[in-house]
């Protein structure tokens, strides 16, 4: 999408994090949130899922298959990068950005270690250390324990649901070839 010097060195480096495991940047993360005051706020929940290596290389993937014609053809109209970018190729890749919001909140809602972590009041806590605190203060309540996990899984559930036609274009644009 945009030529650079060591672009081939920033994809290889992202291509190399996504085997990097969530738990091992925990405390560098943890060290960083600490350091700019974020404990116990709800950016410190929220942040540190905005980017992941998952994303930038679906959505690298997803640009990359906007034909070059397309950005010279904007570019003789007039649109510069960001003007290209906003009324060209965020709605070509709609749908992956689509399946990308899906994931990453996915991903932030499953969390239970990092929101323990950054966390010390109860109203900010999520609702897996929530369900977990419940287990430990009813005691055996299995019946309590399993409302509240469905409870939990619902608004996945829905916006699965919702968004299914999405998240199946998002994930397969540019696989076919023709």
């Amino acid at each position: 999408f945009v030529d650079f010097a060591g672009r081939r060195a920033a994809v290889t480096f992202v291509a190399v994090s996504l085997l990097v495991p969530v738990e091992v940047t925990v405390v560098v993360n943890f060290d960083t949130v600490q350091r700019l005051g974020g404990i116990d706020t709800y950016w410190a929940l929220i942040v540190p899922f905005l980017a992941f290596p998952l994303g930038t290389f679906l959505l690298r993937q997803a640009f990359r298959g906007i034909p070059r014609d397309l950005r010279d053809a904007a570019r003789v109209d007039g649109y510069r990068h960001l003007a290209f970018l906003r009324s060209v190729a965020l709605p070509l890749v709609r749908s992956t950005v689509a399946a990308l919001a899906l994931f990453s909140f996915l991903l932030a809602w499953n969390q239970y270690l990092w929101p323990l972590l950054v966390t010390d009041r109860d109203d900010r806590r999520t609702v897996q250390i929530g369900i977990e605190q419940l287990s430990g203060t009813i005691g055996p309540d299995l019946n309590v324990i399993m409302a509240a996990t469905l409870i939990a899984a619902l608004p996945i559930l829905v916006l699965l649901v919702l968004f299914e036609r999405q998240i199946v274009e998002g994930l397969t644009a540019g696989s076919v070839k023709g």
